[in-house]
């Protein structure tokens, strides 16, 4: 949802995929392979994500680092927040419109004759 709305660059998708599980870890082959960045693009942003704090580094595993957002950032539970009040608003919004779409057929005197 996050990078359907602030485009589709490198950082905006690692984010997304970051966004959409906020609390797991990932090292940098899972990153950049869940969120369709190249390798070497995905360590540059996430260089530049841990400057500004809006992930950390949580552990080694083997000779691999992992990473997640930074949970203790204003900043990111602010964009979580919207994240989630944006998802939320566009499934109501697909709800209503299924609900205008198959309305006719629901109260259609057809509909009402069906065997159960």
């Amino acid at each position: 949802m996050f990078k359907d709305i602030f485009g589709n660059n490198p950082q905006t998708k690692i984010l997304d995929f970051l966004l959409d599980h906020p609390d797991y870890d990932y090292n940098i082959s899972d990153i950049a392979q869940n969120s369709k960045v190249s390798r070497p693009t995905t360590y540059k942003v996430v260089d530049t994500l841990l400057e500004k704090k809006l992930i950390i580094k949580t552990r080694e595993s083997g000779q691999s680092s992992l990473y997640k957002l930074n949970l203790e950032n204003k900043l990111v539970r602010m964009i979580l927040k919207f994240d989630y009040e944006i998802a939320s608003k566009v499934a109501e919004i697909e709800a209503e419109d299924t609900v205008k779409k198959y309305k006719p057929v629901l109260t259609s005197s057809k509909a009402r004759t069906l065997p159960a």
